[in-house]
């Protein structure tokens, strides 16, 4: 059996038909797509939820609360951390299973431990010289599907990623002309990929996802809480995540004064709602529209809130677990902590450590 598992960032559950998506559209009513997509962690951004992907582990256990991540008593980028705890990766190398990686966004290797992959691109995490890069400095599709015509896919385990939708939203605004293009345009390249596995095909379960989706950024004003707290002396350390931010109470505040000072952050204008997520954590999202920061936005699109959890959620492919998988997914969501647990069954690693132990 073959696993393959592939992200399109921040693709809207909503835009998958049979017009604008007809490659999205073939997998999800020749398999199964969820009805309702699937749901991201909270903050909806793209580095812990894809951690998440391989670890199966909450934010709770990892301190992956979006792309900053709270390690050691301290904010620190997720790729810098690295997915802190057992990815299919290392399942897959201690399994001797193999297990190739290939992604539109170089930082995600670090992220995920797909450094760790018996093969990954951007070699290194480092995108070559001439590589086609988007306005961001990620890998067009381009280069991703070119990149998968030379690995050899004869694997396990693949994972592939394609990022262009994201910055396209990030650029534009999701419901933007730019935009809707960019999804007929990542749709042509996801069908590339997926051409790329039709050799296998009976071997193979496909798994299509996105990591959350996007709302649009167009009010003229960002929300500086940062700024804010600083001027009020609060005691908490924030990382702003797009419509979403990230609120740490320091190891002197009690419980009771942290409780105090969510309620004084829902009074702030601009903020809809924030939610207690571990005894030192505190999740904020904006009201619609608007996102955290400091003057202007800086993106026309976003995500962070709890408005961006739908995820795409697909499975399709010709082997016969595809379709007891498909059917999970048809009566229970999922969301980003399924798929982790579900990989593992599928290539029997548990099964293979077990005997190993015994």
């Amino acid at each position: 059996m073959r696993v393959v598992f592939t992200v399109l960032d921040a693709f809207p559950h909503s835009a998958i038909n049979a017009q604008m998506t007809p490659n999205l559209w073939e997998q999800a009513t020749t398999g199964t797509m969820s009805p309702n997509g699937g749901e991201s962690l909270m903050l909806s951004v793209t580095y812990s939820n894809h951690a998440a992907f391989m670890t199966g582990l909450p934010p709770t256990e990892t301190g992956h609360w979006g792309n900053w991540a709270w390690v050691d008593n301290k904010f620190t980028k997720t790729y810098d951390s690295g997915p802190q705890g057992r990815t299919l990766f290392d399942d897959c190398k201690a399994a001797d299973l193999k297990s190739v990686a290939v992604v539109g966004d170089h930082k995600l290797l670090a992220t995920m431990g797909a450094l760790e992959a018996a093969t990954s691109w951007p070699p290194a995490g480092t995108p070559p010289e001439g590589t086609p890069l988007d306005a961001y400095g990620y890998p067009k599709d381009e280069a991703v599907i070119a990149a998968a015509e030379k690995a050899d896919l004869d694997a396990d385990f693949v994972l592939f990623h394609l990022n262009e939708p994201d910055t396209s939203m990030h650029m534009y605004g999701p419901d933007s002309d730019e935009a809707i293009r960019q999804y007929r345009h990542s749709d042509i390249s996801y069908g590339a990929l997926v051409d790329l596995l039709r050799p296998l095909w009976n071997e193979t379960v496909l798994i299509t996802v996105s990591d959350h989706c996007q709302e649009p950024t167009d009010h003229p004003e960002c929300v500086n809480l940062r700024d804010h707290a600083k001027e009020a002396g609060w005691p908490v350390q924030i990382r702003n995540d797009g419509t979403g931010a990230i609120v740490i109470a320091s190891d002197e505040t009690s419980q009771q004064e942290f409780a105090k000072l969510h309620g004084e952050i829902s009074k702030l204008e601009g903020i809809e709602g924030g939610v207690w997520a571990a005894p030192n954590v505190y999740l904020v999202w904006t009201e619609p529209h608007r996102m955290f920061g400091r003057g202007e936005p800086l993106a026309k699109g976003n995500h962070g809130s709890p408005r961006c959890t739908q995820q795409v959620a697909i499975v399709s492919g010709g082997h016969p677990a595809a379709h007891t998988l498909g059917a999970s997914i048809q009566t229970d969501r999922p969301g980003t902590l399924t798929w982790a647990p579900k990989i593992r069954d599928l290539l029997q690693i548990a099964s293979k450590f077990d005997n190993e132990l015994n």
